[in-house]
């Protein structure tokens, strides 16, 4: 981010609308932050558990991850995740920053996220739906085919676990 903040809204939350924060974040390639990317947070409290962040660099496709929001609010602070989908926070040229490490099997990226944006949007949705609250807002059928995706096995039947002899 530029220090002007330019490219940064964040939606209050106010009558049902839930709070969607875009920003341009950096991509961190070998330890220098550079390569901007747009990063738009939503939050829906149907599945309070979850943040969606849709990655769109300049030119190209976007790509959409669900993110835990503990996690994320946590890796704003400290060290928290692990495996695929890790944030920690990191002293940067423009204040207190976080890095985001995304993993998939084709692919791995690092984002610079600015701590008070994410932080403040991040504690809008906690006004929302309260971390200990998130239990008995989540619609489990929801929140899995979420995760899933929805997507059906190619033969629409169901997996059958495999002996392991």
């Amino acid at each position: 981010m530029n220090g002007e903040q330019a490219g940064v809204r964040a939606g209050q939350a106010v009558s049902g609308e839930l709070p969607v924060l875009c920003l341009d974040v950096r991509r961190v390639l070998d330890g220098v932050p550079a390569h901007p990317i747009r990063a738009e947070f939503r939050f829906d409290a149907v599945s309070p558990m979850v943040v969606s962040v849709m990655f769109t660099p300049w030119r190209g496709r976007g790509v959409t991850w669900r993110i835990g929001r503990e996690l994320l609010y946590r890796g704003l602070y400290e060290e928290s995740g692990e495996g695929d989908v890790q944030a920690w926070s990191v002293q940067g040229e423009e204040g207190e920053v976080a890095w985001l490490l995304l993993e998939s099997r084709e692919s791995s990226a690092v984002f610079e996220l600015p701590v008070a944006e994410v932080g403040e949007w991040l504690e809008a949705t906690y006004k929302i739906v309260a971390a200990e609250a998130e239990a008995d807002a989540l619609d489990w059928d929801a929140f899995l085919g979420e995760l899933l995706d929805d997507r059906e096995r190619p033969d629409d039947r169901p997996a059958v676990p495999r002996s392991l002899d």
